[in-house]
């Protein structure tokens, strides 16, 4: 099998910028940082304006611009605040040009420009596609999304999915190579893509680089190299598997569960073999606080018998925020464990499963605001996104539960709230609001604040009464009467009308009154805003 062999004509000389989305909600502090997990032989770092390398030891911090190199047999994994791990192999020198920067998109920005040998990286799975995490080689362009693999090479660029998805863009090409989980790619002029088993693992990408690393051999010849390459490895694992199993003491165990260990989909799986004749030995597994296992010690023996236990990690039982596992084996008074590090990935939907929960926690119509609260996002990560009647009008990324306030249009208007975590978990609220900040109006009181009337005498035996239209009209800036609390009219004290917000329909009145002959009849408008501002006219009528 030759694979896909895609003409992109990659050129030696070609820059790599690996694309990753991260999770853009922590507020971090610049220069952010990454954390040294594990370090193992010789593994030094030189910062930016020093002239000496010096010992990058477990637990140090890494900044901006720092460079990293690794020697023979060594290796250096450090994580970043989002969940990020990156393994820097072994002969390999790295720079941390940027460690998750703000940039000009509203997200932030990890750039590694890989100067020899190649990363192992685990990337969680992505939010927004305003932050990115580029990697820098000779060879090409490759985004990611939620994934695990390795990626380098010098003089021809490699790169292998244990999940996920990469897509490479060759420098001056049109045409992408894609690939996902359990595919390598690899090429110089032209990129192959080859299915295997090993792709992804970190032991293999070291086999892979070797075997690149003759120049005397082209792609063809690669090919069928690095299959026979990728079946020894699977070979290779089994016997240690098997080995592992027949050398145990005979009071004692062993784990075959590679540490560190990502967690998404498929939960905790922790196996391995152990061997006794104590029939009082135990073998447990705990992880944080909570979960502790059963006794997973079935037959003492004293031949060898695998174990396997599976633990759920999840932000319902709590176990999400753990880093660490550990297997204790007692037996005849001895005690013995062995750690296991875990990186949860929390932008998993088996991880993450609880939806944040988004409530309206305040309002006032005066100042044009709210006050949207979201909980149940301790430990987690995520957006909020506001809406008015389908338009966007604000956003934040949060890391924490959160308060976001709210900017109101003038108006009632029907406002949506959405919460997403990184798990793609939503919660949306919907809320109709008015916004009335106080203005100053007017009513214009048609014909004049008082009219003199001298209508002939009525015939004998009718109503000493006459009828007369009240006219007046609201003058206000917004010209919408939804504006309006309450329209009032008095005649003589006595109230004629009262209208209340839905209520009022317009903005100019036509109202029938009856005025007495021979007196005075003394009109009173009140007009009360939403805003709580308030007008008052009056109309006398003088009938003779």
């Amino acid at each position: 099998m030759f694979g896909k062999i895609l003409n992109s004509r990659v050129k030696f000389d070609f820059r790599l910028a690996v694309a990753v989305a991260l999770l853009p909600a922590m507020a971090f502090s610049a220069p952010a940082v990454g954390k040294v997990r594990s370090a193992l032989g010789t593994v030094d770092r030189i910062k930016i304006k020093q002239s000496e390398w010096s010992a990058l030891r477990v637990g140090a911090s890494v900044y901006q611009s720092d460079r990293v190199r690794t020697g023979v047999e060594s290796e250096v994994i450090f994580g970043l605040p989002d969940g990020s791990s990156i393994t820097i192999a072994e002969n390999a020198e790295v720079e941390m040009t940027n460690l998750l920067e703000p940039n000009n998109e509203g997200g932030f920005e990890t750039r590694l420009d890989i100067k020899k040998g190649h990363l192992n990286f685990a990337v969680p799975k992505l939010l927004k596609d305003k932050s990115k995490f580029i990697f820098k080689t000779g060879t090409a362009t490759a985004s990611i999304r939620g994934t695990e693999g390795y990626i380098g090479g010098e003089g021809v660029f490699f790169a292998g999915l244990k999940t996920g998805k990469l897509e490479i863009s060759p420098n001056g090409s049109e045409q992408s190579v894609a690939i996902v989980a359990g595919e390598t790619t690899f090429g110089t002029d032209s990129l192959v893509v080859l299915k295997l088993a090993s792709s992804g693992e970190a032991r293999f990408a070291k086999k892979i680089e070797k075997l690149l690393a003759d120049k005397s051999k082209n792609v063809a010849d690669l090919i069928p190299e690095i299959q026979k390459a990728d079946s020894t490895y699977q070979e290779e694992l089994k016997e240690e598997a098997r080995k592992a199993a027949q050398s145990l003491p005979e009071n004692g165990f062993s784990v075959s569960t590679n540490s560190p260990v990502d967690v998404c989909d498929q939960g905790l799986m922790v196996e391995g073999f152990y061997r006794t004749k104590d029939e009082s030995a135990t073998l447990i597994l705990k992880v944080g606080n909570s979960y502790q296992s059963a006794n997973l010690i079935r037959v003492a023996d004293g031949v060898s018998h695998s174990f396997a236990q599976k633990v759920v990690l999840t932000d319902a039982n709590g176990l999400w925020n753990v880093n660490k596992a550990t297997l204790t084996f007692m037996s005849a008074g001895s005690v013995t464990s062995k750690t296991i590090d875990i990186n949860v990935n929390k932008a998993c939907s088996e991880v993450n499963t609880k939806a944040p929960v988004v409530t309206i926690s305040a309002y006032d119509s005066l100042r044009c605001s709210a006050t949207a609260s979201v909980s149940e996002m301790q430990n987690d990560a995520g957006d909020v996104s506001v809406e008015m009647e389908g338009s966007p009008i604000s956003g934040l990324s949060i890391t924490k539960n959160a308060q976001h306030r709210v900017k109101l249009i003038p108006g009632n208007h029907e406002y949506f709230v959405r919460v997403k975590d990184q798990a793609g978990n939503v919660s949306t609220i919907s809320k109709f609001m008015g916004c009335y900040p106080k203005k100053r109006f007017s009513v214009d009181v048609i014909g004049g604040n008082r009219q003199l009337l001298n209508p002939p005498p009525p015939p004998p035996g009718m109503d000493n009464r006459i009828t007369q239209t009240l006219q007046f009209r609201i003058k206000m800036s917004e010209n919408n009467p939804t504006y309006l609390y309450k329209v009032v009219v008095k005649q003589n004290g006595k109230t004629i009308l009262q209208e209340t917000q839905s209520q009022i329909q317009g903005l100019d009145y036509q109202i029938p009154v009856e005025l007495n002959r021979e007196s005075v009849n003394k009109f009173d408008i009140e007009v009360i805003h939403k805003s709580g501002y308030r007008v008052k006219a009056k109309k006398v009528y003088e009938v003779r």
